[in-house]
């Protein structure tokens, strides 16, 4: 039989010495039995591996009391019989549906036996009494049984009062030799979460235990692939010539093995289902997308050589005068579509392509360099999807983004970033001025950067393994360098102020670890030729506007360029262009459009000119 993972031998351990375990995490998965295909749920496997207990009953509120044999059954009925004698008001024993010649239980010893948890423990607490038989019993679904676990209800206080003193034991005990040879009871609670526990039942309690049950790791999930490799249809690469020690369809199952982690043994199940209903084989990251996101195409595969050999001037079209940050992007993007991005930290690839932090004043392109990756990389930049800071700076500002926990108001509804990357997995994400989030929050990204996944308050996972990340923020900028500085000492500045902040401000080196070297300093535009080319391309849908509203074209002459440039300000960058557009030209333009409304007609043309230093207009024909 191949090794039992850690948590299971904590179980067996644990339940020689102690009279309660509460066992919470992953326990509504499948376990390998350690018999060839066999697999077993968590109750079921610790009937198997806790064979030293003479009755093994398991129970739960919808199918009830369930033993592993007729003779258990028998077993615990005597011992209750003896202890107590009629349990019951009524004065009936204990009901196995003998008494009426029913030998259905007898034919089928996990028959299941209707009884109220309350009546149980009393009856467990009986076989402990009786002393003839060592009971395990198992109480499956325990996460549904109390409804506010801090504060029961008198019921169910009354059965957590019962449990609590069978596990406590008798009034009188000795502590000898002899003593410590008798066998003891063990009763198991099965909860999905340790939150909805009663904590009055392990709180400052030495007989009872917690357990964590963790999904599979790498060698279990590598076990799982292996046993079931015939069923799985994977497309097998080439063996490399003259090696021949490691086989394609062994490399094949590592490599599922790498991308499936924090995946259960039923999601490993669903996979290779999966896996035998594509029409062709896959790979396995094909097949991992497939199975998460419902695609198993990627848009990181569908980008050519061709294309990425031009992503340095498909991103300058659209970002102008920053050529260092698309340096720095484009970089980026190359290595993720090589499979590079994240190798250096873990084979499993499953952090997402990219991560990076823009930096610089306001107005530089920061937020325009995020659209234009967006839109090179899926072909629309509204699959950049925005979150604003701003909005998060509050200390409890983490729910909106992973959701409400079980209990509280919007729990359902789930987390505002966990939905989107759910809905879209394949996008960059761009969280706008992050300096202004609440700490908290902030550590949100840690798990996100690190392992590529984040868990809302439903439990369910989001994957950011597809995804780009990008954080802008204007720290440092209130301090800009002295004109002249240079290009060095201008990048060390922000870089020097973003680590000030996480780590002095914030008390989060280990964010800022996450980052690494991706900190992208985005320096001031002040050259005139690109704050016009910048201007330029801010006012091309402006003519497209005019044109498709009311048919007619836009001339905006040279000296009109000229002196919108010169009005602007240059310290606020691209908005700075902006701000100067709307107040020296789209106002007054707006004026007269609607003042020569009705002679708007296919064909016309508004011309913009510079009558001194005011910019004017007429309408005409050509």
């Amino acid at each position: 039989m191949a090794t039992a993972p850690d948590w299971l031998n904590a179980i067996l351990r644990e339940a020689k010495v102690r009279s309660g375990l509460v066992l919470y995490g992953n326990t509504r998965d499948i376990f390998w039995t350690g018999e060839g295909s066999d697999y077993a749920t968590l109750p079921a496997l610790l009937v198997r591996r806790l064979p030293q207990f003479g009755i093994q009953a398991t129970w739960d509120r919808v199918d009830g009391l369930r033993f592993a044999s007729q003779d258990q059954v028998r077993r615990w009925s005597d011992a209750v019989a003896q202890s107590v004698g009629e349990l019951t008001s009524e004065g009936t024993p204990y009901d196995l549906g003998e008494d009426e010649g029913d030998d259905s239980t007898s034919q089928d010893p996990s028959a299941a036996q209707r009884i109220e948890l309350t009546e149980l423990v009393a009856q467990y607490r009986a076989v402990l009494a009786n002393g003839t038989v060592r009971p395990l019993l198992l109480i499956d679904w325990s996460h549904l049984l109390v409804t506010q676990p801090a504060h029961p209800d008198s019921v169910e206080r009354e059965w957590i009062l019962q449990l609590g003193k069978a596990l406590v034991g008798d009034a009188a005990q000795r502590i000898d030799s002899d003593r410590l040879r008798d066998a003891v009871g063990l009763v198991v609670l099965v909860s999905a979460n340790l939150g909805a526990v009663p904590p009055v039942l392990y709180q400052g309690e030495p007989r009872v235990r917690l357990v964590s049950v963790p999904a599979p790791g790498r060698e279990e999930r590598r076990a799982f692939f292996d046993r079931h490799a015939d069923d799985l249809k994977l497309e097998l690469p080439k063996a490399a010539p003259g090696k021949t020690a490691v086989s394609p369809r062994k490399l094949q199952v590592d490599a599922l093995a790498d991308l499936s982690d924090q995946l259960t043994t039923a999601d490993l199940r669903q996979i290779v289902l999966l896996s035998r209903t594509t029409e062709t084989p896959l790979r396995p990251d094909r097949l991992l997308n497939l199975y998460r996101f419902g695609d198993q195409r990627s848009p990181w595969e569908e980008l050519s050589e061709e294309r990425l050999a031009d992503v340095d001037e498909a991103l300058k079209a659209r970002v102008i005068g920053q050529d260092a940050a698309v340096d720095h992007v484009a970089t980026m993007l190359i290595r993720a579509w090589l499979g590079l991005a994240g190798l250096h930290h873990s084979a499993r690839r499953s952090k997402p392509k990219g991560t990076l932090f823009f930096v610089g004043p306001t107005g530089v392109g920061k937020t325009e360099l995020a659209k234009a990756c967006a839109e090179f990389l899926f072909g629309d930049e509204a699959a950049c999807i925005r979150f604003d800071m701003s909005e998060y700076n509050h200390e409890h500002s983490d729910q909106r983004l992973v959701g409400a926990p079980p209990g509280y108001v919007g729990f359902e509804e789930g987390g505002q970033l966990t939905n989107a990357v759910r809905e879209r997995p394949f996008s960059v994400l761009l969280f706008d001025e992050v300096e202004k989030a609440h700490g908290r929050v902030l550590d949100k990204f840690l798990q996100i950067l690190e392992d590529g996944r984040l868990t809302d308050g439903r439990g369910e996972t989001a994957w950011f393994s597809e995804t780009v990340i990008i954080f802008t923020s204007n720290i440092g900028a209130a301090e800009t360098p002295k004109e002249g500085t240079g290009d060095h000492a201008y990048d060390r500045h922000f870089t020097t102020a973003v680590e000030r902040h996480f780590v002095e401000v914030l008390g989060r080196p280990e964010l800022l670890n996450r980052l690494g070297d991706n900190v992208v300093v985005f320096r001031p535009i002040e050259n005139e030729a690109l704050r016009r080319g910048i201007l330029e391309k801010k006012l091309q849908p402006l003519a497209e506007h005019m044109r498709e509203r009311w048919g007619v074209g836009i001339e905006i002459q040279d000296d009109v360029i000229d002196q919108l440039v010169s009005v602007a300000r240059a310290d606020h960058g691209g908005r700075g262009l902006l701000n100067a557009v709307e107040r020296a030209l789209l106002n007054p333009l707006a004026r007269f459009l609607f003042e020569h409304h009705a002679k708007l007609r296919r064909g016309r043309t508004v011309v913009v000119f510079l009558e001194g230093k005011l910019i004017d207009f007429e309408l005409s024909d050509g």
